[in-house]
């Protein structure tokens, strides 16, 4: 699959397999990142990517680098659309740092220094149907509740 991709920092690899059968891509941090706990991050790639026609990828952390230092992403997953590739629509990846009471770090910022292997991207067929809402008036259309959140839990 060809993918058409602008890279502003040439000093950081295209997003690339680990391995040969992985299945994402891992990317780079384009800047250094300082993160507190509890605080949001946008770190740039320096990338712009459009996905194949009929395609979108997904955004995920790297598992390692989030179980070592307590980082995961701020969206749980981004989703970038097919139609995002335009001149301003770099790749970033929000991060957020967990907020950990017997870290002894805490007071410290986590440094996430340029070119460090930060996420990972997947690119999936984009299979979305045509949608046609059909909106009912009153919410017992389906038939009985089964009690609404966490409802199918133990009790």
């Amino acid at each position: 699959m060809k993918i058409r991709i602008y890279r502003q920092y040439k000093d950081l690899p295209l997003p690339q397999r680990q391995t040969p059968r992985s299945a994402g891509l891992d990317v780079h941090a384009a800047a250094r990142v300082e993160l507190l706990p509890g605080q949001v991050a946008l770190v740039p790639t320096g990338l712009i990517i459009e996905s194949p026609q009929g395609y979108f990828f997904k955004v995920h952390i790297r598992s390692g680098f989030a179980v070592k230092n307590g980082i995961c992403l701020a969206n749980d997953v981004g989703i970038i659309d097919e139609d995002y590739c335009g001149a301003g629509d770099e790749l970033k990846i929000a991060l957020v740092r967990l907020y950990n009471p017997a870290d002894p770090q805490k007071e410290q910022p986590f440094v996430i220094e340029k070119g460090a292997r930060i996420a990972q991207i997947i690119f999936e067929k984009n299979v979305l149907p045509e949608v046609e809402w059909e909106e009912m008036d009153s919410p017992d259309f389906a038939g009985k509740t089964r009690g609404g959140f966490g409802s199918t839990g133990a009790k």
